[in-house]
């Protein structure tokens, strides 16, 4: 669930870069395909830093829509456009830490540019040498990543390699989601809309983070229009405090229809042509904030709650904030 902070926020809680892109655990694999899923967190209620203007524009014109998907597939020559355009700025996170940006050492990032050589762009150029193995180390076996295809009305997923580390997780979770498999094809298919967008919902950013799920241009292209919703968070300077809002937001459905959907624990909603995702496990970390705010239990994350906080409290603020700005409700 993408976090939204509205600017009037304070100055001292005013640190996140509007984009952040998730770099996949596969990714030398991924990058040896030509084929690097990458996560797209865009806070789209944030001042766009103009330093990440350019890259957004590359996003914009690739996907050809004013708004990426939660998920692209990128080539190299692509990632290495970003890293150009991006040289310094904390954009570029690792999908087992997601709130810290990786490190750069000069224009390069050290973990993904090494990755990002095209060596068919200079033929002359040899490959540079590959250090030998250490004695100790045992040889790396490279698996197949999950596949997804599909749209919102059914998904169809090929399971990793059985060398995956995680392949008997994923068997576990495509039959337990209700997937059927076909034997001539050996892909698990779910078809039934609203089954689909429940799973999307509830684990598409696991299928990324755990299992390396590559996902098919058709799947990116025929999704565009889902998205996650997002927390919004808002802070107001009021009588020596803080006005403080925490609530959902899913386009422009109204408070009525959000707090519908939670209680009847549907994980999505349609407005305005788009669909907006809600995630269980980071509407779980909305309930605990907006709970934590109120001093008071509660059964569930509502549409929206508005709590007076006075000025000793800011330091909680702060810790609320750091946990919930890179939460996403998909969940990509």
């Amino acid at each position: 669930m993408a976090a939204i902070l509205v600017a009037r926020i304070p100055a001292a809680f005013q640190s996140l870069p509007m984009l952040r892109l998730i770099l996949p655990p596969n990714l030398p694999a991924a990058a040896a395909r030509d084929a690097i899923a990458v996560r797209v967190e865009l806070d789209r209620g944030a001042i766009p830093d103009p330093a990440e203007i350019p890259a957004l524009a590359l996003l914009q014109r690739w996907c050809a829509t004013p708004v990426p998907p939660a998920m692209l597939q990128l080539t190299r020559r692509q990632v290495r456009e970003l890293v150009g355009v991006l040289v310094g700025q904390p954009v570029f996170r690792h999908h087992a830490r997601p709130d810290t940006p990786v490190p750069w050492s000069g224009p390069q990032i050290p973990g993904l540019s090494e990755f990002l050589v095209d060596f068919t762009v200079n033929p002359s150029t040899p490959p540079p040498a590959t250090p030998a193995p250490r004695p100790t180390s045992p040889r790396r076996i490279v698996s197949e990543p999950m596949q997804v295809d599909g749209t919102e009305h059914y998904l169809s997923i090929t399971l990793p390699s059985r060398e995956h580390p995680n392949y008997a997780a994923a068997l576990d979770l495509v039959k337990g989601a209700g997937f059927m498999l076909e034997p001539f094809n050996r892909r698990w298919w779910l078809r039934d809309r609203h089954k689909t967008l429940n799973f999307l919902a509830a684990h598409r950013d696991r299928l990324v983070r755990e299992f390396g799920a590559e996902f098919t241009e058709n799947f990116l292209a025929r999704t565009a229009h889902i998205q996650p919703a997002a927390i919004e968070a808002r802070a107001e300077e009021a009588d020596g405090g803080y006005a403080v809002t925490l609530a959902v937001r899913a386009g422009a459905a109204a408070e009525p229809e959000i707090q519908t959907a939670l209680a009847t624990n549907r994980g999505y909603l349609e407005s305005g042509g788009r669909i907006h995702l809600l995630d269980a496990a980071a509407l779980q970390r909305l309930a605990a904030a907006q709970q934590a705010l109120a001093q008071e239990s509660t059964s569930g994350a509502v549409a929206r709650r508005r709590v007076r906080v006075p000025a000793a409290r800011a330091a909680e603020l702060q810790d609320l904030r750091s946990e919930e700005h890179t939460s996403e409700l998909q969940s990509h």
